[in-house]
């Protein structure tokens, strides 16, 4: 079973690359990397920075800056387009993969889940420790209308059969939260998601107290707004 892993980058080019060792590092081996590189400045360009050797596995596409939202949905166009993966991960830029992260999450995908999601562990980028807080943590996936009150589903960690993106495309015009809303919407339609309690990949922490919330006031009350009426 393939799977396409879906990574937008921009500008950071040190955590780019242990990112992308990462994915190469997974034990699990039918994957292809779509780097969307989001108009980084030319010194810092995915092409110009990763070592040759990965170039083999990692599809890189380069395209005007957008933000996150609009580099996902560049590489899931594409996705949808080859109609050969089974299944899309997502692993931002500047976070880490275990080694068996992929391998874990499929094992589970070829049960009854759609779309699984895991824990994960937290550092600056030095590797000291951070803990997040004001985030709950269900043991299980509770459904969406508990997932609307807060986002619990560290994007890194999930992977989910191409069926799930009959939900649609990531929303920019949410900004920071369009993970949590595209999470929503694949649990609204009636897919089956799962939690593995196993710790998988390194979340990344850049700024001390980003960990406090996912986005803001304002787009958390847009969001529950589209949901409300949708």
């Amino acid at each position: 079973m393939n799977v396409a892993v879906v990574m937008p980058y921009y500008n950071q080019k040190d955590l780019l690359v242990r990112a992308v060792m990462g994915v190469l590092g997974q034990t699990y081996p039918y994957w292809t990397l779509f780097l969307v590189d989001d108009g980084s400045a030319a010194e810092n360009r995915a092409s110009r920075v990763l070592p040759r050797n990965t170039t083999k596995r990692v599809k890189i596409i380069e395209k005007s800056n957008g933000g996150c939202s609009s580099a996902r949905n560049v590489a899931l166009k594409e996705i949808r387009d080859i109609k050969y993966f089974s299944y899309v991960a997502y692993c931002d830029a500047d976070d880490i993969w275990d080694e068996d992260h992929l391998s874990s999450q499929i094992s589970m995908l070829r049960g009854d889940a759609d779309m699984v999601y895991a824990n994960a562990r937290f550092e600056f980028t030095n590797g000291d420790p951070a803990f997040p807080y004001g985030v709950s943590n269900p043991e299980e996936f509770p459904g969406w209308e508990v997932l609307l009150q807060g986002d619990f589903i560290w994007g890194s960690t999930v992977v989910q059969k191409v069926k799930c993106l009959q939900v649609g495309d990531f929303d920019s015009s949410l900004d920071a939260i369009e993970n949590w809303d595209m999470w929503i919407r694949v649990a609204k339609a009636g897919f089956n998601i799962r939690k593995n309690q196993k710790v998988s990949m390194t979340y990344t922490v850049k700024t001390e107290g980003n960990l406090s919330a996912k986005g803001g006031p304002v787009l958390y009350e847009q969001l529950r707004n589209k949901h409300r009426e949708g």
